[in-house]
């Protein structure tokens, strides 16, 4: 295995800059998420250190070796599509022992690679199968097995989830990620889904308009998010955002919003800062001496916990309760946030504050 280096890598098309003075760096067996919304660059960086594309400036290294010049099948790396890619004329074997093949691999060898890999992968039953034949995510495991034969220096995997329906993808994220601390194999994994970022990643990535806005463990990345977009993207339900101005004095330090309400601060960047006071919905409660007063517009029951939806006149906002109460709609309630928990970003940069 091997680690990744990509310093001020840049991507134009045309006059239309993509990517933009991008550095990371991923260590040898480490599992990294890119994370974004769609358009945000993270398959484009996918791509570029697979060399599907090209890049306009800066440098990429696998290991010790420069790879910037070299053509995909040089680079040493395996990439697992979305689509799966898989030849349908072929069965699941042929299918996991193309690429040997044409490495002319001794037959013996091949054999005992697929044998190998089938076995990782619960395969064993279906090689004889052609992927018509198959659900998908057998589909995507015959994919990641046709990746593991080759025994690369970096697994590539680009939004490999995304066609399964919702319960598949929770346990195909688990065999991805058992499927990894067997192998110990660096790989980068791209998703728009934040929960498959937070529930993977050894570190997540999280890309905004061909920019790295954060690079961090999944909890330190939603703990102390860096940007107001960070905040926002990581987190489900979102955190809630909310504007205003520090009123700081020997007394209290408070964000005053608009409608002249007020939220606690264990402490402020300064008098007068027009900020926006973030904060998660597990950190909102509900009492007769909360700060922000409003109705309940929505009532979400998901069986082991409860949000509930509240209308202010600053905004709507999103609390997470005890399921034991039962607030119904058009409740009058008001809301107490943990001043600990409140994180502050600069309205005009989005920048974190404290």
């Amino acid at each position: 295995m091997a680690s990744v280096s990509v310093r001020n890598v840049e991507k134009r098309f045309g006059d239309v800059s993509v990517m933009r003075g991008v550095d990371l760096d991923i260590a040898d067996g480490e599992f990294v998420v890119l994370v974004g919304a769609s358009g945000c660059g993270k398959s484009t960086l996918l791509r570029m250190i697979a060399g599907l594309e090209s890049i306009t400036a800066g440098e990429i290294h696998i290991g010790d070796r420069r790879v910037n010049d070299l053509e995909p099948r040089e680079r040493d790396v395996a990439m697992v599509f979305q689509s799966y890619a898989l030849y349908p004329h072929l069965n699941v074997r042929e299918n996991m022992s193309f690429s040997l093949k044409l490495r002319k691999r001794a037959p013996q060898d091949i054999v005992t690679q697929i044998d190998k890999a089938a076995s990782v992968l619960n395969l064993g039953q279906l090689l004889e199968r052609f992927p018509r034949q198959l659900s998908g995510g057998q589909r995507q495991r015959v994919a990641m097995g046709r990746a593991i034969v080759r025994h690369p220096q970096v697994f590539l995997f680009d939004e490999p989830l995304s066609n399964l329906d919702a319960q598949l993808r929770i346990a195909m994220r688990t065999e991805i990620r058992a499927l990894h601390q067997r192998l110990g194999a660096t790989s980068i994994y791209v998703t728009h889904d934040q929960v498959e970022a937070m529930t993977m990643a050894d570190r997540m990535v999280v890309m905004n308009a061909g920019r790295i806005e954060q690079v961090g463990a999944p909890l330190d990345v939603y703990d102390a998010p860096q940007t107001l977009y960070v905040a926002k993207f990581i987190g489900a339900p979102s955190i809630n955002v909310i504007e205003g101005v520090i009123e700081d004095d020997r007394a209290a330090t408070q964000v005053r919003t608009a409608s002249g309400e007020s939220i606690a601060l264990l402490r402020g960047p300064g008098q007068g800062r027009r900020v926006s006071a973030a904060f998660r919905p597990e950190h909102v409660t509900m009492g007769a001496h909360g700060s922000l007063a409003g109705k309940v517009a929505v009532v979400e029951n998901l069986g082991h916990e409860t949000y509930v939806f509240v209308k202010t006149v600053d905004g709507e906002f999103c609390i997470l309760i005890n399921r034991d109460l039962r607030p119904r709609v058009g409740d009058a309630v008001r809301l107490i946030i943990s001043s600990e928990h409140v994180h502050l970003f600069d309205s005009d940069t989005g920048l974190r504050l404290q």
